[in-house]
């Protein structure tokens, strides 16, 4: 199980550095299509927990040169396995409280339902298989009798310090016709990201809530008054000082004081909150990526027409429980909560 759990974080590392477009997907380019084979898959029979990765041997080798980075590696690869089987040990009562929990079979029903969104192609036929690594996109197309090819490929884990459940799911549509004629490796006609990070019902740091916010803008405002019964001086002297310290408000974080790094929480009540989020997670993924392939997620007008433009984070969907649906400035789409960070391997990113 530690080499399949190094596996599969190669391949979580690889959905993370792959580039998602900062575009929208165009159905013209696969107009006259009229059949879709999707194809989900996923990698795991069962969630395991993520470990920060040792990065001694960048370290040694930019001191000492080949030979430190030599010795840096095999510093790295006994750190890993250590960590590896520390988070094999941490993660068995995740697994034993999931076991009738089977999320290939909860994506496969998710997408079939939302698949019939796409109004772009007549007929979809929706498979669950694992294929082989060795697999040839350009093979299994020409295999394929249907025109295009949609895989999805899913993930799932417990992040390294317990905060949320994370699903990823990196998509790509290929175009038969297009890719059978080359001998090169087939490009998609789009591709994407789409992450649900749960709850964070563990949570270790976050933003300050809205009615925070507000609370302690109205004390700085008391602070520092701008009213027009004070000299014009003073009144500049006061508007750039809150503009300021609003500014940082803005960007305050709070760290939690009952986060557990060993996620016992998601145990509690024969783990209830892990189960809830698990069965949750595959309808919000068919949802985020069939809505981003049926025209759902529009880029604004002003970055459509200015690809130049600085890109912020694009809210799309809010639910009452202050989660959002948001595609980030990288292209990715991303389910989380409104005032938690983004918890990746290495820590928390605002």
């Amino acid at each position: 199980m530690i080499k399949n759990l190094f596996i599969l974080i190669g391949i979580m590392l690889l959905s993370a550095c792959s580039s998602a477009p900062y575009e929208n997907f165009d159905p013209t380019s696969v107009q006259g299509k009229t059949s879709l084979k999707v194809v989900s898959q996923v990698q795991q029979d069962e969630i395991i927990k993520e470990f920060v990765p040792s990065n001694a041997s960048s370290s040694a080798g930019a001191q000492f040169g080949l030979v430190g980075a030599l010795v840096g590696v095999a510093v790295d690869t006994s750190i890993n396995n250590s960590r590896a089987k520390d988070a094999e040990a941490a993660v068995e009562p995740f697994r034993n409280a999931t076991l009738d929990i089977n999320v290939r079979n909860l994506l496969e029903q998710a997408f079939t339902d939302k698949i019939e969104q796409l109004d772009w192609v007549t007929e979809k036929k929706l498979v669950s298989e694992l294929l082989e690594p060795s697999t040839k996109i350009k093979n299994y197309l020409a295999s394929m009798d249907e025109d295009l090819l949609l895989l999805i490929n899913t993930t799932y884990s417990l992040k390294p310090n317990a905060e949320v459940i994370e699903f990823t799911a990196g998509y790509s549509l290929f175009d038969k016709t297009t890719t059978t004629n080359t001998k090169s490796t087939p490009k998609p006609v789009y591709s994407n990201i789409a992450k649900v990070q749960s709850y964070p019902h563990n949570g270790s740091v976050r933003r300050l809530t809205k009615e925070e916010k507000e609370a302690e803008i109205a004390k700085l405002k008391e602070k520092y008054p701008t009213d027009e019964s004070l000299p014009k001086l003073k009144i500049y002297s006061n508007q750039k000082t809150l503009a300021r310290e609003i500014a940082k408000i803005n960007k305050k974080t709070i760290t939690i004081s009952n986060h557990e790094p060993a996620g016992s929480i998601w145990l509690n009540n024969n783990g209830e909150l892990l189960r809830k989020e698990m069965l949750a997670a595959p309808e919000l993924l068919a949802k985020m990526i069939i809505n981003d392939l049926s025209g759902e997620y529009p880029l604004p007008m002003d970055v459509e027409t200015n690809k130049k433009k600085k890109r912020d984070s694009q809210p799309l969907e809010e639910f009452d429980n202050g989660m959002v649906i948001s595609r980030e400035p990288n292209g990715m789409l991303l389910y989380k909560h409104r005032d938690a960070p983004v918890y990746t391997r290495f820590g928390a990113s605002f």
